[in-house]
């Protein structure tokens, strides 16, 4: 391995189209493996397709299993320099490696679970949340006679070794942070789940540290629709924000008219952390997340400057059942015994549905038989409250504003002096 290292290395010095041709056209799988490093490390992009298929010569079965994991990372490496492959050659690839998966060593099933998911496999989310609920493989070179000969060391080693974090399921739940779309709702909700056996796990100082970034990530990369529904089936704590401020006003009776006329004037020197503040002081952040913090139940505001204007953000705020998105509609639903309920329906199949009726308390549910139902309609209320920027004084609903079209960055030249 280390001559075929030191090869590489300077073949790499060599101009790329000396040898290019030859290792496309290399018959050696140990050769081509390697030549394929070199290339997707030196090569124009524009190469990827051919390298592609070079690659795809390489029949799996005929390998060793250290040859495997050399041509796995070989196309990883492909991906990480030339960019991400077309769809016609992502789905060719992925339906090649789909088959081998899962195998039998935990080596190779590391390399084929980061592939598969970036190849945006149709199979990887059911087989990997499959395999989160099994214990996997742990070769501990511990014996209970060993640990008896201390009590004191041995007994807090056993102690460890009960609750010892499952690596392979720690590294599917770390891969599948980054699936996006493909989820069913009892995928979802299983998968955020786990998280409450694996905080039960013994790790080191940074392990739980570790698995909120996991957490955090993958419900950042669910639906806004799929964030509400797993809060709301109780497979992921609510967000619970710390006590709420309070706006220093004096209030007033704000219109829509009043802030956008301020606000026309130039959003200016404004004061980040004060309209951080303000973000919390009017509830915004018990139903909005925004830069990564607050609540699933109303739609993520972090972007929200790239869709909306000054106008439109006022009229939002200060008018929220103007225009009200279809996304976020409530719906007004009467028993057949009479019950008025209001909200927004989470999940829904042929004879029932789940309805979110508290906006800032997502796991305040009710399921409902849709043969109880006389009828349902669209709210022409927005579960959004008014008056939100009553008790605010001019500069607070300023800085409000700045803040939330500043998309959380405290650099924007609205916050400079």
């Amino acid at each position: 391995r280390h001559i075929r290292y030191a090869t590489r290395v300077a073949l790499e010095r060599l101009p790329v189209e000396l040898w290019q041709a030859r290792v496309l056209g290399e018959t050696t799988d140990e050769a081509l493996i390697t030549g394929a490093v070199g290339l997707a490390r030196q090569a124009d992009a524009s190469l990827q397709p051919k390298l592609l298929a070079a690659l795809g010569r390489i029949e799996f079965n005929r390998l060793s299993e250290f040859q495997r994991l050399e041509l796995l990372r070989a196309y990883q490496l492909v991906f990480i320099r030339m960019g991400e492959p077309d769809d016609a050659a992502r789905s060719q690839l992925s339906a090649k490696l789909d088959p081998l998966f899962p195998s039998d060593s935990d080596a190779l099933d590391r390399e084929l679970s980061t592939l598969l998911v970036y190849l945006r496999s149709p199979t990887i989310i059911r087989k990997l949340i499959v395999l989160m609920q099994q214990p996997s493989r742990h070769d501990f070179p511990v014996t209970e006679e060993l640990l008896a000969r201390n009590k004191g060391y041995g007994g807090t080693i056993a102690t460890m070794l009960a609750h010892f974090p499952d690596q392979m399921q720690m590294h599917y739940a770390f891969v599948l942070r980054n699936v996006k779309d493909g989820w069913t709702l009892d995928e979802r909700k299983s998968y955020f789940e786990w998280f409450d056996k694996a905080r039960k796990w013994s790790g080191g100082a940074s392990f739980q540290g570790f698995l909120r970034n996991i957490d955090r990530d993958a419900f950042e990369n669910a639906t806004e629709k799929e964030r509400l529904a797993i809060e709301a089936f109780g497979a992921r704590t609510p967000y619970q924000p710390p006590p709420l401020p309070k706006p220093a006003g004096p209030g007033r009776d704000w219109t829509a008219a009043d802030v956008i006329g301020l606000a026309a004037k130039g959003l200016k020197g404004r004061n980040f952390d004060r309209g951080q503040k303000m973000f919390a002081a009017t509830r915004c952040v018990i139903c909005h997340r925004f830069a990564g913090d607050g609540g699933a139940t109303g739609p993520d505001l972090t972007q929200l400057a790239g869709r909306f204007n000054l106008k439109d953000l006022t009229e939002a705020i200060v008018e929220p059942s103007k225009v009200i998105s279809d996304q976020y509609r409530a719906t007004v639903v009467q028993t057949a015994q009479g019950e008025v309920l209001t909200g927004r329906i989470v999940s829904e199949d042929k004879e029932s549905f789940t309805l979110v009726a508290d906006p800032e308390d997502p796991t305040k549910t009710r399921r409902l038989k849709k043969s109880d139902v006389d009828e349902m309609q669209a709210s022409p209320i927005s579960l959004m409250p008014k008056d939100l920027l009553k008790p605010l004084s001019q500069d607070e609903v300023l800085d409000l504003l700045a803040y939330l079209l500043s998309r959380g960055n405290k650099n924007d030249p609205m916050f400079r002096k």
